[in-house]
């Protein structure tokens, strides 16, 4: 007989990924020799931000993993094996100052609802700013600084400084978007690859990089071939801010990256010069801080116009959208000599399901039921949730009330059929009101109104059916007053 899985603590899961972890501080040292901008000083350092992110991600928890993996790659890096003062107690000071920010940044990151918004954005910016700093001036109390002349002191410090903030910059917010599109978020939320990408627009993805490394090519070329020795590498920032004010965090991120390589690697291959080394690392985190901010400002301003007019639990238009779709609505049918229709949808019984099953439940049969009522229609009409379990469907451009009524028979043979919720099945049934509007006289209030009344007739009268308005409408033959079961012809 089979005993029960064996399960791990947590320290013990995250010692076993002890291979990844020093993978990742391996390949950020080698990145931090790829990309030196001086003798011995690199445009930033990504292992800073990893300690950051492994603390994010799982705690304090994970502190012996990580010290043992910089341990071990410094070992690595040395001229001969052995072991040294810097090697042992150099990783303690990165350990105690960036995991301790990453600890920070955990309880907003992964907090229910977690999005990177602008109080987050500029919550990272200001901590890479302060640890950075911190770290900068205690790496001046170990060996590793203790015998730096006194005339080297200052830009050494300030190389510090700059290339962890860089560091910082650019990896945790990387790793930040990262995590959300490809792993389960920790506080059970979801967000996927595919959202991502509809949230950017896909062309935006390929447009605003090539503009960032146009402007990064031009701004690294244009001294070079002047042969002056002016530097205008600020001009990266232009697109960065473009690119997040126009498509958001996600698109500013990657112009912000996109511009900061094409400046290492063009610069390198031009021979880009410049005078101190924190000059391009704080290039570099600039660029990406403004990315940032830019980005989560415009993503704010959708969030925010996205709770004013789509309802929260089924995703659909709410009440403040719909009417402004209807307004549109009646408007083309006045100039075209067309015909719009309202239905106005009742869930049966929701009440008892809610009652019995919960809020979840509930919660979970209206998004089966939009979704229902979505492919139910066409893909011109707008169907939205107005509040509790009624639904309104706004029809454009019906040539008869006959169209009208065999989209409400398809609405409400989708709604008959069982949902799922958990471990049970269901079944309701839906009070469909329908009205018809083909005059210059009627407002949306009007129309709204009569789809209402002719709801509550068809709840009235028995549930499970459909009911046109009876209320007379001059110069339209489309009304009709009588009850309609979801079985009549």
């Amino acid at each position: 007989m089979k005993g029960p899985p064996l399960r791990r603590s947590r320290s013990t899961q995250v010692l076993l990924r002890f291979p990844i972890i020093f993978s990742a501080y391996w390949l950020a040292w080698q990145a931090a020799s790829l990309f030196e901008v001086y003798p011995n000083v690199s445009a930033f350092y990504a292992s800073a931000g990893l300690t950051v992110c492994f603390t994010m991600a799982h705690g304090l928890i994970g502190v012996p993993a990580l010290y043992l993996s910089i341990v071990a790659v410094r070992i690595l890096d040395l001229p001969a094996p052995g072991f040294s003062a810097i090697v042992l107690l150099d990783p303690i000071r990165e350990i105690c100052v960036y995991g301790l920010v990453g600890a920070h940044l955990r309880q907003y990151w992964t907090r229910p609802n977690y999005r990177f918004s602008l109080p987050i954005a500029v919550r990272v910016i200001y901590s890479a700013f302060l640890a950075s700093l911190s770290s900068a001036l205690l790496a001046t109390r170990t060996p590793a600084l203790g015998s730096t002349p006194a005339e080297l002191l200052g830009t050494t410090v300030l190389s510090f400084w700059g290339g962890d903030f860089a560091g910082v910059m650019i990896t945790v917010p990387a790793f930040m978007i990262l995590y959300r599109i490809f792993s389960p978020p920790l506080n059970g939320g979801s967000m996927n690859l595919i959202d991502a990408l509809r949230t950017a627009r896909a062309l935006s993805l390929v447009i605003y990089p090539l503009l960032g490394l146009s402007i990064a090519l031009f701004s690294v070329a244009l001294p070079a071939l002047l042969e002056v020795d002016t530097r205008i590498a600020i001009l990266i920032l232009f697109p960065v801010v473009l690119a997040g004010l126009s498509r958001g965090t996600i698109v500013g991120f990657l112009v912000a990256t996109v511009s900061c390589a094409t400046l290492l690697v063009a610069g390198s291959a031009l021979g880009f010069n410049i005078n101190e080394p924190i000059e391009i690392q704080l290039i570099l985190a600039l660029a990406v801080a403004l990315g940032l901010m830019a980005g989560a400002s415009h993503d704010d301003k959708e969030h925010a116009w996205t709770l004013a007019t789509f309802d929260a639990v089924t995703g659909l238009p709410n009440r403040y959208m719909v009417m402004d779709r209807l307004e549109d609505a009646l408007t083309s049918a006045r100039r075209t000599k067309t015909t719009v229709a309202v239905m106005y949808i009742d869930l049966d019984h929701f009440k008892e399901v809610n009652d019995t099953l919960g809020h979840h439940a509930g919660d979970n049969l209206l998004k089966q039921a939009g979704e229902r009522i979505r492919n139910a229609v066409r893909r011109s009409d707008t169907v939205a949730r107005i509040g509790g379990d009624e639904f309104v469907v706004v029809l454009s451009s019906v040539d008869s009330i006959e169209g009208a009524d065999h989209v409400a028979r398809n609405v409400l043979s989708a709604l008959e059929q069982p949902f799922s919720l958990g471990a049970r099945m269901v079944t309701i049934s839906a009070s469909i009101g329908v009205a018809v509007h083909s005059i210059t006289s009627q407002t949306t209030d009007d129309v709204l109104r009569q789809a209402d009344h002719a709801m509550y007739q068809a709840k009235s009268g028995g549930r499970n059916r459909i009911y046109h308005s009876s209320t007379p409408c001059a110069g339209t033959a489309f009304v009709l007053g009588e009850l309609r079961s979801s079985t009549s012809n």
